[in-house]
């Protein structure tokens, strides 16, 4: 691949993604200025069920197909076979929702959890379809849809802000949200309808090819559901040890920063699509040359929102004093170690080496669950994002290690 080529990619991808992160921001921004603090305590936590269902049921589709397709029309098997496995995840998932409902309907949030398990399900779709696209090296594709979902998810941002302004009904959220990313998702489905022109298909639905399927993607899978389990699951647990006020703060400091984190899975991802075509020295050259830019930028960004900080508080609605500017700059200090792991996660999977990126991803889970109990009860909010950068950092320095191993046995 070129490099300008590269940078073609790199611009559809950030674009895209800028596109999709960027109007979720304005979503939250909007809701933590709209909503009262408990209500938009809630709905984080039900948002974290669906991220976390966003991990689980594609099984590691996502990395895999990125990983794999080569071209749309070679590989649209694969492309099914990714999405039956979710369909068949999501309606377990369902099922025992229902199942567990008569004992578990008093549990705080419990009533709208269904509404994170069918939006998950929905973004598991729109994930899966545009990492096919990334795979095949066709980021336009993916860059239409989103700004589908932008103009869509603006359009409801107005709507709130000039007619449901307080808004108090969290179920018409959730539906509305729904709605959006289904229509993303087969609108582009029905302009590419290629793709579902597979004469294999009921060759793909067979016990044998689903659970070569699951096979193929074991690592993958197993890996994303640790990671949501260290990103995401802290998340849901807060939700209950914290008080309300203080983790609609501790949210309201990750929504400044997911944009941040966007712009890390997108330049990962199309590292891994440009890396993956190269060997030997070519490989590790330019995997050097694009870990340092990507710290060079994350540094950057960081800096300006320090910079902004004043600003920042405003906007999201949280006090200004020693507590929370300490939590702040904490957040940003975590935000930085994902500018120097990223890369690394998508190496490893380059060099075959993604059982090891799972077992490393596994530990820190365990560490994040132990620094949950460990932290929160004495120190609140800092103990809360302490947590996040403790975890990350682990995570950082496991990646490093053993990626770094593996280069030099690679170089030997």
């Amino acid at each position: 691949m070129s490099t300008k080529l590269f940078l073609k990619n790199i611009l559809l991808n950030n674009t895209s993604q800028g596109l999709q992160f960027g109007s979720r921001w304005l979503f939250n921004i909007t809701l933590i200025n709209i909503l009262s603090v408990h209500d938009y305590a809630i709905f984080s936590f039900v948002y974290s069920a669906s991220n976390i269902l966003m991990a689980f049921m594609p099984f590691g589709s996502p990395i895999f197909l990125i990983n794999e397709t080569q071209t749309i029309k070679k590989s649209k098997k694969t492309f099914l076979n990714s999405i039956y496995i979710t369909t068949l995840i999501f309606i377990a998932t369902l099922s025992l929702y229902f199942i567990l409902t008569p004992f578990l309907e008093f549990v705080k949030g419990w009533d709208l959890l269904i509404y994170g398990i069918v939006l998950g399900y929905v973004l598991s779709l729109n994930l899966i379809l545009f990492s096919f696209y990334k795979g095949a090296g066709d980021f336009l594709k993916e860059l239409k849809a989103y700004i589908y979902f932008f103009l869509l998810l603006i359009l409801f941002i107005g709507y709130l802000f000039l007619w449901e302004n307080p808004v108090s009904n969290l179920h018409f959220i959730f539906i509305v949200l729904i709605a959006i990313n289904l229509f993303v998702f087969l609108l582009s489905i029905l302009l590419d309808r290629s793709i579902l022109k597979d004469s294999s298909r009921k060759q793909s639905l067979s016990k044998e090819n689903l659970k070569q399927s699951f096979l193929e993607r074991k690592y993958f899978g197993y890996q994303d559901m640790v990671t949501a389990l260290y990103t995401q699951s802290g998340m849901i647990l807060l939700f209950y040890l914290l008080d309300t006020e203080t983790y609609g703060y501790y949210r309201a400091l990750f929504v400044i920063i997911a944009p941040v984190y966007l712009i890390t899975v997108s330049m990962s991802q199309v590292v891994l699509s440009y890396l993956k075509k190269l060997s030997g020295k070519s490989l590790l050259k330019n995997f050097r040359k694009l870990q340092l830019y990507s710290f060079l930028v994350g540094f950057g960004i960081l800096l300006l929102l320090y910079f902004f900080k004043d600003f920042i508080f405003q906007l999201i609605k949280v006090p200004s004093n020693d507590i929370t500017l300490l939590a702040f700059v904490i957040v940003l200090a975590t935000a930085l170690t994902r500018f120097g792991f990223a890369n690394y996660e998508m190496l490893l999977i380059i060099l075959d080496k993604q059982k090891f990126r799972f077992y490393i991803v596994f530990i820190v889970a365990i560490i994040n669950i132990i620094l949950v109990f460990m932290l929160l009860p004495k120190y609140g909010l800092i103990g809360a994002v302490s947590t996040n950068f403790f975890t990350y950092f682990a995570l950082l320095v496991g990646l490093l290690y053993f990626t770094e191993k593996f280069l030099k046995l690679k170089g030997n």
